[in-house]
């Protein structure tokens, strides 16, 4: 239900000079943020005003900041302060704005907090692409390996017994939802991981699904086929992916984070993770400059060039949406992480912008990004 912000109140003058509001709202001391579940999220109090900045503080987190101040800027902010105020994107959580190496923008509102890991939904998928990014470019996989048969890289599968068709599906084919796997209903495979740990739980997968075959092997939106790339991961670094996830990728990015782990014992691929929004805008510049983040190469280069080759068309793949929407009447391209609920890590390559949005929305996935594309983006496309 939407609920009305408290009348966001702001100091004469202060457009003239930092155009900020407040103070960067954070999580009380008696909230874990290690423990910031879809669940206890739910529980945060909305935040008394809006907290929005032209000219972000730098936290020391890695992130460098600028100062937006491109001609129109306090009309577009103000709109977008004015609509946020009437619910006109629902339940807006947070926007931020990065462009040529700096973040430019930062806005917190209802439950939007700098240090508080937001659910992340489906982003948790492309979170999911990240960490197999990591792994490629510490030697753990090859990018060959991208096109080899997903049990080629679990031994403990008993190959007698699987479905017909499961040995040709290979990473890609999981990669862009065109595994194959199919079952008798959409909770089969949840309920499965209560009682099979993780290698025990694909052998059952792969015995259990309906025969694979080229008619079956078409997209099909899921949380299954991520969940063979993060089993890959797991068995390559002996079990111990949730390690090798805070090591790899929260500790390189300097993110806050928390990601539960599914039935079988792995990390949840489909949905299940929470970071801040600092750490997704810190993630997405990555992919935004070919896996380096500030200098340093952290993802395969030749892997993220697979996730931005606009050749692909709209659609996809590797766990980023390729689309095209309006922006003040312009055609806009954008490569992102969606999530339920309105969870947005864009990256808009032709203007080497990366936006972050969290929300609460219930359906209504678009209105984030709407925000963005109505306010922010405009002022780059003049």
């Amino acid at each position: 239900m939407k609920r009305v912000l408290p009348m966001l109140v702001l100091i004469a003058g202060s457009w003239i000079t930092s155009l900020r509001a407040c103070e960067l709202p954070r999580l009380t001391k008696d909230l874990k943020l290690r423990k910031q579940s879809y669940q206890e999220q739910k529980k945060l109090p909305y935040l008394k005003e809006t907290y929005f900045s032209i000219s972000p503080e730098d936290l020391g987190d890695g992130l460098k900041v600028g100062r937006l101040n491109l001609p129109g800027t306090e009309k577009a902010v103000k709109a977008l302060l004015s609509d946020d105020q009437a619910c006109k994107y629902s339940n807006l959580d947070s926007i931020l704005l990065w462009k040529d190496g700096k973040l430019l923008f930062e806005m917190y509102s209802r439950r939007g907090r700098v240090d508080g890991p937001h659910y992340a939904m489906s982003i948790t998928k492309t979170l999911t692409s990240i960490t197999l990014a990591r792994a490629i470019q510490i030697g753990l996989l090859s990018m060959e390996d991208l096109d080899k048969p997903i049990i080629s890289f679990m031994p403990e599968i008993n190959q007698s017994k699987i479905q017909s068709g499961v040995k040709t599906v290979t990473l890609r084919d999981a990669l862009y939802m065109k595994s194959g796997l199919r079952f008798p209903d959409n909770n089969f495979a949840g309920s499965l991981g209560r009682d099979y740990p993780r290698q025990q739980f694909f052998q059952k997968l792969f015995e259990e699904t309906a025969p694979i075959n080229a008619a079956s092997k078409e997209y099909k939106y899921t949380g299954t086929d991520p969940s063979l790339i993060m089993m890959i991961i797991d068995v390559k670094t002996g079990g111990k992916v949730q390690q090798f996830i805070a090591k790899e990728i929260a500790a390189k990015f300097g993110a806050i984070y928390c990601w539960d782990n599914q039935g079988c014992g792995i990390p949840k691929c489909g949905a299940g993770s929470s970071f801040t929004s600092r750490s997704l805008l810190k993630i997405g510049t990555a992919v935004l400059q070919g896996g380096k983040f500030n200098g340093k190469q952290l993802l395969s280069a030749d892997y993220v060039k697979l996730i931005m080759d606009r050749k692909k068309g709209d659609g996809y793949f590797y766990y980023f949406h390729n689309r095209r929407r309006k922006s003040a009447g312009k055609d806009v391209y954008f490569i992102s992480g969606i999530g339920a609920g309105g969870q947005y890590m864009a990256t808009f390559p032709e203007l080497n912008i990366v936006a972050v949005a969290t929300a609460h929305n219930k359906k209504q996935i678009g209105l984030p990004l709407d925000a963005i594309l109505e306010h922010l983006i405009p002022l780059f496309t003049k």
